[in-house]
């Protein structure tokens, strides 16, 4: 089965699409990463395209970005998927693991499309799945938090072992973010060819968010 990914560069999408492609079954056709149209950023984590760009470049995977904004993101995602769907794109993979609410929406959206929609990560244990990550030696670095939850100091750290169990003793705190507690960038990998080349920038902060800003 031909597959396309949802793409944030976070850690979420990153281990289901490993899970996938640890199967014969399925072969990946591209990364599917929604950008805002009015800047050079990814929508979900903030990032900057190239940064994206530069991690698909890393794992030698083809990556399609699709401009879009707010009022306009399930046509432009369609639009989207519906171009993969010429090359024989059968289904997308997602990293959701519990919010029922966005999987009714992907779900509603896929069924629209005539796709199936895979998730590898849903109704597990969010501890167990952040274990996994790491254990298979995936480098997420944090690069946004949310200002209810974490401080500016956890900007630029590596999502391992010792954070894990850090977050664990937080209150409330989901160690996946599944309630969007914090967003992260994978910067190497078993699906990497090599490392993503970064340079840290100015923290900024925006909208209850403090953003690390990477070049």
């Amino acid at each position: 089965m031909i597959v396309f990914s949802s793409w944030s560069g976070g850690k979420d999408c990153m281990l289901a699409l490993h899970r996938v492609l640890q199967q014969n079954d399925y072969q990946l056709h591209a990364l599917l990463n929604m950008c805002d149209r009015e800047s050079r950023n990814s929508r979900s984590h903030g990032l900057k395209k190239e940064l994206v760009q530069r991690q698909a470049a890393a794992m030698n995977v083809r990556l399609v970005q699709q401009d879009t904004s707010r009022g306009e993101y399930e046509k432009d995602f369609k639009q989207a998927v519906r171009q993969m769907q010429e090359a024989g794109v059968e289904a997308g993979v997602f990293g959701d693991i519990y919010l029922e609410e966005h999987r009714t929406w992907i779900e509603r959206v896929c069924s629209d499309l005539g796709i199936q929609a895979i998730f590898p990560l849903w109704g597990e244990s969010t501890e167990a799945l952040a274990v996994e990550l790491v254990t298979e030696g995936f480098k997420p670095l944090l690069v946004s938090v949310h200002t209810d939850h974490l401080s500016r100091q956890f900007l630029g750290r590596i999502y391992d072992q010792e954070l894990i169990d850090e977050l664990r003793t937080m209150e409330g705190m989901d160690v996946c973010a599944e309630n969007g507690e914090f967003h992260t960038f994978v910067i190497d990998g078993p699906l990497f060819k090599q490392p993503v080349a970064y340079e840290r920038g100015m923290d900024y902060l925006k909208d209850k968010h403090w953003f690390l800003d990477l070049n």
